[in-house]
């Protein structure tokens, strides 16, 4: 049974929904499960999450650069796409999906992505992957502790560099799409399209600027969801917040 799943064949697309299945589906149950995880909206818990992951996405992106560029360059030469190539289950593992994907994301969407001294693109994945994944690991991990100040710090800067780093990313990629020198330049091999409609893959990166914006705003309007109580004190009262009671 092993041996046929290990030889049974899956396009890059199955192998994204698989991925973003076995994502999804068990934390919605964990969120459920967990008290301290539902202080949180299912929306903010997955997207918490899914950052995590994505960090360590980027982290093999950046280790398997190379091996990542040269699969590019071979999907232009023989005019492919990742999500119609077919690849057997082990392409879930994160080292080999990063590559497989980035390798598209690359060849299809940011040719910075597969030059092999450009450094921007390993700077702009490894930041973020600092930022953005490892504040939301630190962030998770307090969220379990119950350390709600911690969680608050954590979960700021997390979401905070993350919407910076796709603004800075989007604004400096829109210039280049301008630039004649540029490798992502507007061209009849390689067109933007209306509102980049030749680069759908470019479009993901929506998700990374729309998606903090709520987790930033539902931040700065949570303290609707605080309740004040006071206990008595000797000399007086002191106030104190029950963090993430929602009402």
């Amino acid at each position: 049974m092993l041996e046929i799943i290990e030889t049974t064949q899956f396009s890059g697309t199955d192998l994204g929904v698989i991925a973003v299945s076995l994502i999804f589906i068990p934390n919605t149950y964990i969120h459920y499960k967990v008290p301290s995880f539902r202080y949180l909206t299912l929306l903010e818990y997955q997207w918490m999450i899914f950052t995590c992951i994505t960090g360590l996405w980027e982290l093999c992106f950046v280790i398997n650069y190379a091996a990542t560029g040269a699969m590019a360059h071979e999907l232009l030469l023989k005019h492919e796409h990742v999500w119609t190539s077919n690849y057997d289950i082990t392409y879930l593992a994160p080292w080999n999906f990063s590559q497989i994907f980035y390798a598209e994301y690359a060849a299809y969407a940011d040719r910075e992505y597969m030059l092999p001294h450009d450094d921007l693109s390993r700077v702009i994945e490894s930041s973020h992957g600092v930022m953005c994944g490892f504040f939301c690991i630190l962030a998770t991990f307090s969220l379990l502790c119950e350390y709600h100040n911690h969680y608050l710090i954590t979960i700021g800067i997390a979401m905070g560099s993350q919407f910076m780093n796709s603004l800075l990313y989007m604004v400096d990629y829109f210039h280049q799409t301008r630039d004649p020198t540029n490798v992502n330049y507007n061209t009849i091999d390689f067109p933007t399209g209306s509102m980049l409609e030749k680069r759908p893959f470019m479009y993901v990166n929506i998700f990374w600027m729309l998606m903090p914006a709520y987790y930033i705003l539902s931040l700065l309007l949570s303290c609707s969801y605080y309740k004040i109580e006071k206990k008595r004190v000797k000399g007086g009262e002191e106030e104190y917040l029950l963090p993430y009671t929602r009402e």
